[in-house]
């Protein structure tokens, strides 16, 4: 659906984008009877046409070329902790929660699997106002799953706004029908103020995810929140004040976690909150090169945990790794996630 069409300013800017191959341009004006030279410039073929009378079909054409590529979103999950809901009321409350978002416009479904855990799988759009005509607005995807797990019930599915609507609107719903409190277990260190005791959350993390073992930290992000006075044992000088405080920085590199710099920030107060890391396969006897990701998308309070399998590098005959990384199917996907939220919690219960 959208916005507002485009005008003629929006197609002669898209049209020079870099996406757009003279390939593309000449395919745009033979579709119109058009032939083209190669040798026309291309602010002139993106002039011309851009003054042409456009339809619908047009519009659709041009947003295929231009349209912001979906990419693959870090994932979440929580657990509902309660002695009397069960699956089957979850499953009631998410037919419930389809209809709503249906009513809404968009496409959502409930898929039951045989085990009696299921799918609540939504197709809806993302508007993005601060982008340009042709990529405000994004169709996407999410795949909200819910399953037992013990005693307990576990919900997981992409880190986004929409998706943590959705989830709270179905436990709602399941606390409106039960006389059980339904309390939620997230992975959080927002108990937890001491910053090295934060950073080994990641430290430990990294070494723990089953069936793999830890082979490189490639990118660190470490956070330190801005106190009075910069410190919370200290009395501020109201006579020094240079406005300066650093709360963000990033490392990337080889052997980012032995780094002299990490240390220093480490030493000032500074603790990880995010971390992109590489790890082979324990029992493969040519182990190719795993790439995972985990964040806090609250450093502050370390809360709103979520993590993202990146895919493989794969082993070459002379034992060193492809330097184009390759993609992890969906069974994969959701396999290795599920290992990194259990290292993540078993962690996050030690400290």
């Amino acid at each position: 659906m959208a916005i507002y069409s485009a005008g003629d300013k929006a197609i002669f800017d898209a049209l020079n984008l870099p996406a757009v191959t003279n390939h593309h341009l000449r395919e745009l004006f033979i579709s119109r009877g058009i032939i083209v030279s190669k040798g026309t410039p291309r602010r002139s073929l993106a002039n011309y046409y851009s003054r042409l009378a456009h339809d619908y079909q047009d519009y659709q054409t041009l947003a295929r070329l231009f349209g912001s590529p979906v990419r693959r979103e870090r994932m979440s999950s929580l657990r509902v902790v309660s002695k009397s809901a069960e699956l089957s009321q979850f499953e009631t409350a998410a037919h419930k929660l389809c209809e709503a978002i249906r009513a809404g416009g968009d496409v959502a479904t409930v898929r039951v699997r045989a085990n009696g855990s299921f799918d609540v799988v939504v197709k809806y759009q993302v508007t993005q106002f601060n982008h340009t005509e042709f990529r405000q607005v994004v169709a996407k995807e999410a795949t909200l799953t819910v399953e037992a797990s013990g005693s307990d019930i576990a919900i997981s599915g992409p880190h986004n706004d929409h998706v943590d609507e959705w989830t709270r609107t179905l436990i709602a719903d399941v606390a409106k029908e039960t006389d059980d409190t339904l309390d939620i277990d997230e992975v959080s260190l927002e108990h937890v103020q001491d910053p090295v005791r934060r950073s080994q959350f990641f430290t430990e993390l990294i070494k723990n995810v089953k069936g793999f073992k830890f082979h490189d930290v490639t990118d660190a992000y470490v956070y330190k929140p801005k106190l009075n006075g910069d410190g919370e044992d200290e009395e501020p000088d109201p006579t020094v004040d240079i406005g300066v405080h650093i709360t963000k920085a990033s490392l990337k590199g080889e052997g980012v976690l032995q780094s002299d710099e990490l240390r220093i920030l480490f030493a000032k107060g500074f603790y990880l909150w995010k971390i992109v890391w590489q790890a082979v396969n324990e029992r493969a006897q040519d182990p190719d090169l795993y790439e995972f990701e985990a964040q806090f998308s609250e450093p502050e309070t370390c809360t709103r945990f979520s993590y993202l399998p990146r895919g493989f590098y794969k082993m070459q005959e002379d034992s060193s790794f492809n330097k184009s990384r390759t993609g992890l199917t969906d069974g994969e996907d959701t396999t290795l996630g599920r290992r990194i939220e259990e290292a993540a919690r078993a962690v996050a219960k030690k400290l």
